[in-house]
């Protein structure tokens, strides 16, 4: 038996040993068992014999020595010489090479935050109603109308409020020539003080008349009270309606209002002017940012709780009210925050460090203070500088002193060499 360049190799035609490459050994452990299955060469198929030849070479081991312990003992430390990526040329001398995928750590803005679950409300919402008895006699709008202020609505047939109007306009009329009359005779002293007095009255009781007709004449106009978009009209031409009836209901949704809660432990960073991000189902990966413009002078007695509401601008309408809304209440933000990929990150029984490329590409241990998690995304507050290249995916195959090659990327084939941290895609920590 040869042992020239690592184990032997036995021929199954003679009991001459050769040499075996360590390329031809499997690379898992082999068990007890397989051994036993190859350790009689005279007895096996040619092609068995033929493909197995390292299994046999073995097997040989393990006949002449005897004893499985023995056996399994060599067999162990025969794979850990033939083991493949990292392991060190043992006739050279120098650090051991890993692959890995490295990252370049950089500054970057972090906003610190937290969520609570909030609806959306239109910042107006009225369902408009007739403010006298009437039957519907026009519908000048469209369902999902975009209505301005002042805008009629429905119309309600008024030909009665019509003829009072012009009755009172006919009454004020004629006070008023009555008047004038009186002023002329008043200046000739041919009427009485007192005389005077009552015409005076007379005309400012038709003015009133007159306008009082002229209101009720247009509250046969149901009109639009602000700027907002129609719903579902709930009445037709024909209808009878009275005060209580319900006709339209109108949205203003330009903005919307955002009202969440929190516990009053919160109430030291709950003030007015607080930024916000809503999210919505509707809408998976997109946020929405509005502002706290007003926080409760009191808390609930029963869930003792505090309300916040938000302004969302919604020019564009793509959000409703009622929607129900997850709120990033914001807590805090920092410019320049060095930050690492989550799986970057290394723990021990002395704390949590990362593997930095050094000079020459060997790794260095160095112990890092964390702050903010959030996203796959560990903020570093102690231990990294910007510009340091650090390991994010691997971590479990480096030790203190190896050298470091950068993994090729999958899109372009060059280094894996990150600028911007996010989630890593390795083995993990």
């Amino acid at each position: 038996m040869s042992r020239r360049g690592g184990a032997a190799r036995f021929s199954t035609t003679s009991r001459r040993a050769e040499p075996l490459a360590c390329a031809e050994v499997p690379r898992r452990r082999l068990s007890y068992l397989e051994l036993r299955g190859f350790d009689t060469l005279g007895g096996m198929p040619n092609h068995r014999r033929q493909d197995r030849a390292p299994v046999g070479a073995l097997a040989q081991l393990f006949r002449r020595f005897a004893a499985p312990p023995v056996a399994l003992a060599i067999v162990g430390a025969f794979s850990l010489a033939c083991d493949g990526e990292g392991a060190a040329d043992p006739d050279s001398e120098g650090p051991r090479t890993v692959t890995v995928e490295i990252v370049t750590v950089e500054p970057k803005p972090l906003r610190d935050s937290t969520t609570f679950s909030g609806q959306l409300d239109a910042e107006f919402s009225v369902v408009v109603k007739a403010e006298i008895d009437g039957v519907v006699a026009e519908i000048l709008f469209e369902e999902g109308q975009r209505v301005t202020v002042g805008e009629v609505l429905i119309r309600l047939r008024n030909g009665v409020q019509k003829a009072v109007v012009r009755e009172a306009v006919a009454n004020q009329a004629l006070a008023q020539q009555e008047f004038d009359r009186t002023a002329r005779l008043v200046k000739k002293n041919a009427m009485s003080k007192a005389e005077s007095d009552r015409v005076a009255a007379e005309l400012e009781v038709s003015k009133a008349r007159a306008a009082r007709a002229k209101v009720e004449l247009g509250r046969t106009e149901l009109r639009a009270p602000f700027d907002g978009v129609a719903g579902f009209r709930m009445v037709s031409p024909g209808d009878f309606i009275n005060d209580e009836t319900p006709v339209v209901r109108i949205d203003s949704t330009e903005r919307l209002k955002l009202t969440f809660e929190m516990s009053e432990l919160g109430l030291r960073v709950a003030r007015v002017g607080a930024l916000v991000e809503a999210r919505v189902s509707a809408y998976p990966g997109e946020t929405f940012p509005g502002k706290v413009y007003v926080v409760s002078p009191t808390l609930d007695p029963a869930t003792r709780r505090v309300v916040l509401k938000a302004w969302i601008p919604n020019a564009d309408g793509r959000l409703l009210p009622g929607m129900f809304a997850e709120t990033d209440f914001e807590l805090g933000r920092r410019e320049a925050a060095i930050t690492v990929p989550e799986s970057a990150v290394v723990f021990d029984r002395h704390g949590a460090f990362v593997w930095r490329v050094g000079a020459e590409d060997i790794a260095e241990r160095v112990p890092i203070q964390s702050g903010l998690r959030k996203g796959g995304i560990v903020e570093v507050t102690m231990g990294l500088e910007a510009g340091d290249t650090i390991v994010s995916a691997g971590t479990n195959k480096v030790g203190e002193g190896d050298k470091i090659v950068a993994a090729p990327s999958v899109q372009t084939g060059q280094a894996s060499r990150a600028t911007e941290p996010g989630p890593g895609g390795g083995e993990g920590t």
